[in-house]
């Protein structure tokens, strides 16, 4: 008899959703009927009613019949059962009054529907109360989500084990629902276990039994959680795992405990960003591409922050053309723009109500602008502002009080303002993680020996060049080598240019009584051996950073750290070759390539090489391959070349392959984003 009671009990929350949504169904045909009374669906909302009452019957039965396990609390189990009771009632009654010609009665009618719909959903909270928790239908769920943004400082237990058991196992295990006399909710709960025994206790032949009910078959009956609920990861198990193998430990945090590299990814998964952007970047739809070419057709420096993010940075430095329509064309999607480039443009005072539209920016730059106090007054409305570099501007200690506004203002750049440093001070006072950066003036004074200066027409040789050198350092003398080694007092002395013939690395100090050396200046001098009848590019490069489209490859004119020189080639995203013709097949033995590493820029070096020779400029063998190392973390401009030995082979011609690394390293301030490949030179020899 027992075990029919407990299959008869099962169909209870089958059976309880059906009064809900039939009586619901009824409530809703009685309001569409008053509103069309032409219309006569009278005999299908009595039938709706009558079905409705059936199923709430059986759902009585049934949930009498599961009140015998003992898995409910008992004051919380006897209000929904007699709220239900009472709406079945109600509901019963509502059946035979549907019909019914007396004046009271079909008064009484529609108020009672109300009250059926009322009980209804009060019975259907206390139930939810009972399985899923206190506060099921109003409870918060965002507002009692453990946010860990460093996993490595969580509280193993509080922020990662309970919210597994909360999640997964609490609808059957809390104070209203004790399955198995068994409570999750907390350290001692958890502790005292169940009918069972101990979840936590485990013997050298036996898994504890937290882990063994978490693991069995889905189909096993006493696998946890029920087949049917939701259930747990194959990470959340392996945390809870590691969690107990580390001796169920309550108070440790997690670098407290041993864990290998996949423990340490489950953990890392955990971590969520809750930054400014990151909470952007979830909310912002992407920027429609279309409009995003058109910006770039018109020549605007418009990129994302990384792959795929829909955040955007806009620079506009050095634009000496701006004026209040430059901003409109960004409204439509001025809330992915997070940050803005104004530094070393015509900006000023009067175009300072255009930023406005970038409600969302993060990062905004404005040194060497004519900007004063008056524009700060403008940017105080954006909230979200983080990083903000006033350098060699008119702002003053009147922008203090507006300054004070920006809430998330974490970095201000101030060198070459008018700001005080008692107005610095009052800006830190009530912000413990704001910095000023500035720059000390005693820095500009000079306290090191200078370098030398290296003067030459070119940095290529054909026959022979030669090479002068000066320093502005009063009575200094300068010291200099040709064989690579590191210069010193006992170096070759300069007193006069000295021509090179060959490709040579000349290293130059300064030198003076008193004051030491000075840092060593390397200058690269490539010798030119081969002249050439054609070159072809395999895709053309960037508009923006076109050169003399091929012939800037070998031209013998090197591009500055002023990429927009019109001497480099540049490449967004994407490798290039080249495809070399010598005038006369020729020995070839090594390689040089000319390029530019600007990271700030999203400039890269390459990373690496392949090389292809043919004698009739159709059929390419492969001579050599070249992997570069990843570029180290830096923030410096560099211009290099890059030497690439070959085996001796005669050839006509030479393709040559440079490889980019197509996106911002893991170290970039925006890794991911499209990286650029910029090359001036190539030699062969």
């Amino acid at each position: 008899m027992t075990y029919l009671a407990i299959n008869i009990g099962n169909f209870h929350p089958i059976l309880v959703h059906l009064p809900i949504g039939i009586l619901i169904f009824a409530f809703l045909l009685e309001v569409y009927q008053r509103f069309r009374t032409k219309e006569d669906i009278g005999n299908i909302i009595k039938f709706a009613i009558a079905i409705g009452v059936l199923s709430a019957i059986g759902s009585i039965v049934t949930g009498l019949f599961l009140e015998d396990s003992g898995s409910y609390d008992e004051d919380a189990l006897f209000r929904h059962k007699w709220m239900g009771i009472g709406m079945t009632v109600i509901a019963a009654l509502l059946f035979f009054a549907k019909d019914n010609k007396n004046k009271i009665v079909v008064k009484l009618y529609f108020p009672m529907f109300m009250v059926v719909m009322v009980m209804l959903t009060i019975a259907g909270h206390w139930g939810g109360n009972m399985t899923h928790g206190e506060g099921f239908l109003t409870k918060d769920i965002a507002s009692n989500k453990i946010i860990i943004e460093d996993v490595n400082k969580a509280l193993v237990y509080n922020d990662i084990v309970q919210p597994i058991l909360d999640n997964k196992c609490v609808s059957c295990h809390n104070p209203k629902k004790t399955e198995g006399k068994l409570l999750l909710t907390g350290q001692q709960e958890l502790l005292l276990g169940g009918e069972s025994g101990s979840l936590l206790d485990s013997s050298a032949s036996e898994t504890p039994l937290l882990l063994h009910r978490v693991q069995l078959p889905l189909e096993d009956e006493e696998h946890m959680p029920p087949k049917g609920k939701v259930q747990l990861t194959d990470n959340e198990v392996a945390l809870l795992y590691w969690w107990m193998e580390n001796d169920n430990c309550f108070d440790c945090i997690t670098s407290d405990l041993a864990r290998n590299k996949k423990i340490q990814s489950y953990l890392n998964d955990l971590e969520e960003d809750t930054s400014i952007r990151a909470l952007l970047a979830k909310d912002l739809n992407p920027v429609d591409e279309d409009w995003l070419s058109s910006i770039k057709l018109a020549g605007i420096s418009l990129y994302p922050l990384e792959e795929g993010s829909p955040l955007y940075s806009l620079n506009l430095a050095n634009r000496e053309d701006l004026s209040e329509d430059s901003f409109k064309r960004f409204k439509k999607y001025a809330e992915n723009i997070v940050e803005l480039n104004l530094g070393h443009s015509n900006f000023q005072d009067s175009l300072a109500s255009s930023i406005s539209i970038f409600e969302n920016l993060t990062k905004l730059q404005l040194q060497n602008t004519t900007i004063t106090d008056k524009t700060l007054d403008k940017i105080q409305k954006l909230a979200k502002l983080e990083s903000l570099n006033l350098y060699a501007t008119e702002v003053s200690d009147d922008a203090i009080d507006v300054l004070k506004k920006l809430p998330n203002l974490k970095d201000l750049y101030l060198w070459q303002t008018n700001i005080t440093d008692e107005g610095i001070a009052q800006l830190t006072e009530n912000n413990p993680t704001f910095v000023a950066h500035q720059i000390n003036k005693e820095i500009f004074a000079a306290s090191a020996i200078t370098p030398p200066l290296v003067i030459v027409e070119s940095n290529f040789i054909k026959d022979s060049l030669a090479v002068e050198m000066a320093t502005s350092f009063e009575n200094a003398s300068i010291f200099y080598t040709t064989d690579n080694s590191e210069p010193d007092t006992t170096s070759t002395k300069y007193s006069e240019p000295f021509l090179l013939k060959e490709t040579t690395t000349v290293k130059a100090i300064s030198h003076k009584e008193g004051w030491g050396k000075s840092e060593v200046v390397i200058t690269n001098f490539k010798r030119s051996t081969i002249d050439y009848e054609d070159i072809v590019l395999n895709k053309a490069p960037s508009e923006k950073y076109q050169g003399k489209g091929a012939k800037t490859l070998i031209d013998l004119e090197r591009g500055s750290e002023r990429f927009v020189d019109g001497k480099w080639l540049g490449y967004e995203a994407s490798h290039f070759s080249a495809t070399f013709k010598l005038k006369d097949k020729k020995e070839i033995s090594s390689i040089s390539v000319g390029a530019l590493s600007a990271p700030t820029n999203w400039i890269f070096h390459p990373s690496g090489f392949k090389i292809w020779v043919s004698d009739n400029g159709q059929n390419f063998k492969r001579l050599h391959t070249v992997k570069l190392p990843e570029q180290e973390p830096s923030s410096n401009s560099s211009i290099d070349f890059f030497d690439i030995e070959l085996p001796k082979v005669s050839t006509k011609y030479v393709r040559i392959q440079v490889e980019s690394v197509l996106k911002n390293p893991s170290w970039h301030q925006s890794p991911g984003g499209k990286s650029w490949l910029f090359v001036d030179e190539i030699l062969i020899n």
